[in-house]
Formats: C-alpha cells, sequence, structure tokens
C-alpha cells in the first residue's frame, strides 16, 4: 500500500512532457497515440512538401524502360519544360547550348548509327509527335524503300577527316535518281511546326537531340506546297555537304526543288556520295 502511494505521489509531482504523457479522456484516440509515444506534431514547409509531391509524380512518369535505364520521352519533356519556361522561344544555338552540342559535332569517330538508334527516334516520333504514323518496312540502316528495287544506291561508313557519311554501294550513272521520294518518304519525321519540332528535341537523349539539330532541314514535299520541317529517321541523313576541294556529284534537276536527288555525273562504286546543302530552301526555324 505504502509503494502505490509513493508512486501515485512521484506521478503527481511530474510536469511538462512527462505530463503529457498521461492520456485524458479528453484527448482524441490519434492525439492519445501520439502523446502516448512521447513525440510531438511536426509542421512541413511548403517547399519540402511540394518537393516530395513532386518527386513521386515524376517517379510515377517513368515507364518503359530500356535495358540501360533510359527514362521516358514524356518524363524528360516534363522536367526539361519545367526548368526552361520559355523554351518555346529558343532558336537552334538555344538548343545546342543546353545539350552541349559543340563537342559531339567536332567529333568525327562517332560511330555510324545502329538500327536501335534508328528505332529510339522513331519511338519517340510515334509517342511525342505523331501516334498514327506507319514507317517503311525496310531497315533504316538501309535506307528506305526508294523503288522496285529497293534501297537507294548507298550504304553508311566513317570517312576520314568527316564522320559520318554515304558511299555508293554499285556503279551510279549520271542522270540516276540517287535520293528523294515526291511527297516524301516513309521514314521522314515531318513536323508542320517549329514547337512540335521542339519538343521532339526535349524529348531525346542529349546526342540524338545534337544530331537531329543537325540534320533537320526545310523542305517542300510537293512543289509549290507548303514548307515543313524534315527529319530523315535512317541512313540518307548521313549524306555530307561537299566543301573544301570536294564537288558535289548529286544534286536536283530542278533548282527551285530539293526534293530529288539525281547523279551529276557517273559515280564509281565506294565513291563518297555528296551534295550541297545550299540547295534547301531557306529554314522555317
Amino acid at each position: 500500500m505504502a509503494s502505490r502511494i509513493k508512486i501515485t505521489s512521484l506521478l503527481r509531482r511530474r510536469r511538462g512532457d512527462d505530463a503529457m504523457a498521461l492520456p485524458t479522456s479528453m484527448t482524441g484516440a490519434d492525439d492519445k497515440r501520439s502523446i502516448m509515444l512521447g513525440r510531438r506534431r511536426k509542421s512541413y514547409s511548403p517547399s519540402l512538401v511540394k518537393y516530395i509531391l513532386g518527386f513521386g509524380v515524376l517517379s510515377l512518369m517513368i515507364f518503359h524502360r530500356r535495358n540501360k535505364g533510359i527514362i521516358s520521352p514524356r518524363l524528360r519533356v516534363a522536367m526539361r519544360t519545367y526548368k526552361h519556361k520559355d523554351w518555346r522561344n529558343w532558336g537552334r544555338h538555344n538548343f545546342r547550348n543546353e545539350f552541349q552540342c559543340s563537342r559531339h559535332l567536332r567529333e568525327t569517330t562517332k560511330s555510324v548509327p545502329t538500327l536501335d538508334y534508328w528505332q529510339t527516334l522513331r519511338d519517340v516520333y510515334i509517342s511525342e509527335v505523331d501516334s498514327s504514323f506507319v514507317f517503311d518496312d525496310l531497315p533504316p540502316t538501309q535506307g528506305y524503300t526508294l523503288n522496285e528495287n529497293g534501297a537507294p544506291p548507298y550504304y553508311a561508313k566513317l570517312s576520314p577527316g568527316k564522320g559520318r557519311s554515304l558511299f555508293a554501294s554499285r556503279d551510279i550513272k549520271e542522270g540516276e535518281l540517287i535520293d528523294g521520294i515526291e511527297g516524301g518518304t516513309k521514314s521522314d519525321l515531318i513536323f508542320t511546326t517549329v514547337e512540335a519540332l521542339q519538343r521532339y528535341l526535349l524529348a531525346l537523349p542529349e546526342p540524338m537531340a545534337c544530331d537531329v539539330l543537325e540534320w533537320s532541314y526545310t523542305q517542300k514535299l510537293v512543289k509549290g506546297g507548303p514548307a515543313v520541317l524534315l527529319v530523315a529517321s535512317d541512313i540518307s541523313s548521313l549524306m555530307n555537304d561537299a566543301w573544301g576541294d570536294d564537288v558535289a556529284n548529286v544534286g536536283p534537276k530542278d533548282k527551285t526543288s530539293s526534293t530529288l536527288l539525281y547523279a551529276n555525273r557517273d559515280i564509281g562504286k565506294n565513291e563518297e556520295i555528296l551534295m550541297s546543302y545550299g540547295v534547301f530552301p531557306p529554314g522555317l526555324w
């Protein structure tokens, strides 16, 4: 009996947080649980809550991860547009600076793109630009279906001092169609607005975005028709410009159109195929 009185007396003398550990009938069930554990309610700053929620949302947006853990195009767009609110006002130089393209573009030993590389360009286009687009059945590593004979008469490999290039896969006669189809090919990524191309660039990994910046150009798919932005998602994108002592060996017959490129002289097998980029119409962007 004496020990019970002593314990009661000690409890009555406790103050502060220890006193709060005694549940009373005036507290709710949740408050009782917190009090019994000796915990105080915590308040989190709005910025911390926003950060946690934002991280959770972005994490949920990661889908279709590839073997190397490449994040989804949609997540990549979300992260970049959140960081750069003025991306719609960007020109090509802004994108080059953002993706640090200078070093990538100067590198002349970059490997020829693989089938997986071309397929990624196409998958992102379907995801972010045109979900109904149907691509050519011919592998992009061979080009596209030029005519009844199949692919264009060229193949891709590295050219000393120039990097990735195209070479004749057989002897080509003067006047022979080398590249292009009236109305475009089934491997052309077509962008009817500048914003569509900008968003596409934001969805790509940096090296691919740098390549697309170099390969995209303005084109009229039909003579007299509207100009569009275009990127070939196959090895035809690797045709180099004639510069220095080189002379273009392919070009359009009609100087007002650059859709179709013909051999302007006989081209021997394994000779590099070169054009003049000056034949393209003024750029839309």
